[in-house]
C-alpha cells in the first residue's frame, strides 16, 4: 500500500469514527486521524498505518506512537478540565510491533482528576490486540 492509497477514499474508518480535526501544524503530519466518541465521555483516535509513520525496521515509529497517545488522552483531558492542558509526564510501553496497513485504535480514559493536576491513561489496539499502554498526566493551564 502506498501513501497515496492511504489517504484516499478507499480506506475508510471503522463504523462510528469522524474526521478528527488536527488542532496544531504538527498533527497534520499524523494523520488523516479519526475519531469516535466513547461511553463515559472517552474518546478513541484512529488511523490507518502509512510507510510515512514506519520507522527503519518497517514498524511504527516509537514517537509516533507516543504522540498518538499523548494527542488522544490531552484532547479528552482538555474537554474534562474545560481548557488548555499541558504535559506533565508521558509514559509509553510498547508491547507489540504495528505495521503498515494496520488500523491502530487508541482508547483513553480519565483516570483521576485533581485541582491541579489529570491522570489520564490509554491503550492502543490492532485488531483486538494491544499493542502498546500509556499513561500521563496533564496540567491546566491558562488559568
Amino acid at each position: 500500500m502506498t501513501d497515496a492509497t492511504a489517504t484516499s477514499d478507499v480506506l475508510r474508518p471503522p463504523e462510528g469514527f469522524e474526521p478528527y480535526p488536527a488542532i496544531s501544524p504538527f498533527m497534520t503530519l499524523l494523520g488523516p486521524l479519526w475519531a469516535r466518541q466513547e461511553a463515559e465521555g472517552g474518546i478513541s483516535v484512529g488511523l490507518w498505518i502509512q510507510n510515512r509513520h514506519l520507522n527503519h525496521q518497517q514498524a511504527v515509529h516509537g514517537g509516533m506512537v507516543a504522540s498518538l497517545a499523548d494527542n488522544a488522552m490531552g484532547y479528552q483531558a482538555a474537554r474534562a478540565c474545560g481548557g488548555s492542558v499541558a504535559t506533565v509526564h508521558l509514559c509509553v510501553d510498547y508491547m507489540a510491533r504495528v505495521m503498515q496497513g494496520s488500523w491502530l485504535e487508541v482508547c483513553s480514559r480519565i483516570d483521576r482528576r485533581g485541582k491541579k493536576l489529570l491522570f489520564s491513561a490509554c491503550t492502543g489496539m490492532v485488531d483486538q490486540q494491544p499493542v502498546f499502554r500509556a499513561s500521563a498526566v496533564f496540567a491546566a493551564i491558562g488559568r
